[in-house]
């Protein structure tokens, strides 16, 4: 067996795999039952692990430590490792601030250099070209590279305003949110009334809209009633009657408030549906009415036919005329017969 005093003393000095190698060469000639060797094992496998674990707790205070030094602290003054953490991140910031601002100090710099030189770095390498100096051509990679840093610079001081601005956004919306609850209620039903009257008013207007267009079409279907004809001496022709136009039906719906949204841009098309529609019927009655027109004037216009005084069917006419005229003279005294019956 190893001493104790030995193991604790080698402990102190660091020695990590100092006790642990002595320890299990002397326990090697010494016969050892299963259950003391496991629990040999396990004591073992625990010295290993907090060996590990203290480097480890070492290497991270050593960090924190490294850390302290960098950021600026007074003497003397003690700070928890999330304080460290913390001013680093904070110092690490300003120094990203204090990096731009020098960054555009020295760009202002070169600029008013440039305009108090009096003379374009192009023009300076025109000017020693043409004075035969053999100088590098190394304005344009100069030049290339100033624009490019610029450019550089300005993508990230616009990107560093666009978070700064979109933080502060945020940050006001949320205390509106917090301060002005009341007020954002109010602004918002009045919002929603205001809406619910333009939705009410456009209501009212399409239903003029389309009482309007039914009272139009009401008149344009109605039928054209002309002065009777003059009696001429032509012969009696049955002209067929016009046939009535076909009725149209127009279904007026009425929407409810809540699909208002939905139905304003129906309601255009179905006004134009329905102009279409009117125009359509207009034009085939227009066409129906001048196609009668023109078959009633071809009818009247129609000389009547005579026949010879020698010709047979004089008589067949003749009697003919005779009987239709004794049928119409027998058709009106009919009824006054009848009257005289009982």
């Amino acid at each position: 067996m190893i001493p104790f005093f030995f193991l604790t003393h080698a402990k102190s000095k660091n020695y990590v795999g100092f006790p642990i190698v002595i320890y299990v060469r002397s326990l090697a000639n010494i016969p050892l039952t299963p259950e003391t060797q496991r629990d040999q094992e396990r004591r073992i496998r625990r010295e290993i692990a907090n060996s590990n674990e203290r480097r480890r707790m070492q290497s991270i205070n050593a960090g924190f430590q490294s850390l302290k030094t960098l950021i600026p602290h007074t003497d003397g003054e003690k700070l928890s490792k999330a304080a460290i953490l913390q001013q680093t991140a904070e110092y690490i910031f300003s120094l990203e601030q204090e990096k731009t601002r020098l960054l555009q100090q020295n760009t202002q710099l070169k600029r008013f250099i440039q305009e108090l030189s009096g003379s374009s770095p192009k023009r300076r390498r025109a000017e020693d070209k043409d004075e035969g100096i053999g100088s590098p051509d190394i304005w344009e990679d100069e030049k290339a590279e100033d624009l490019r840093r610029e450019m550089i610079e300005l993508r990230q001081q616009l990107d560093k305003e666009r978070s700064v601005r979109m933080m502060l956004e945020e940050q006001v919306r949320s205390l509106e949110a917090h301060m002005y609850p009341e007020k954002l209620k109010v602004i918002a039903q009045q919002v929603q009334l205001q809406q619910q009257q333009e939705q009410v008013r456009l209501l009212h207007q399409e239903k003029l809209e389309r009482e309007q267009q039914q009272q139009q079409l009401r008149t344009q279907l109605l039928p054209h009633h002309g002065p009777p004809p003059a009696p001429t001496h032509h012969p009696t022709v049955i002209v067929p009657a016009p046939q009535p136009p076909p009725s149209h039906h127009v279904n007026v719906v009425t929407m409810g408030p809540s699909s208002v949204i939905n139905s304003v841009s129906t309601s255009r098309q179905n006004l134009d549906t329905i102009v279409q529609a009117i125009q359509h019927i207009e034009g085939t009655q227009e066409q129906e009415e001048q196609e009668q027109e023109e078959q009633r004037r071809a009818v009247i216009v129609k000389p009547p036919v005579r026949a010879c005084p020698g010709a047979p069917a004089s008589d067949t006419a003749s009697d003919s005329e005779a009987s239709d005229s004794d049928a119409m003279d027998q058709s009106k005294e009919d009824p006054a017969g009848d009257g005289d019956l009982p």
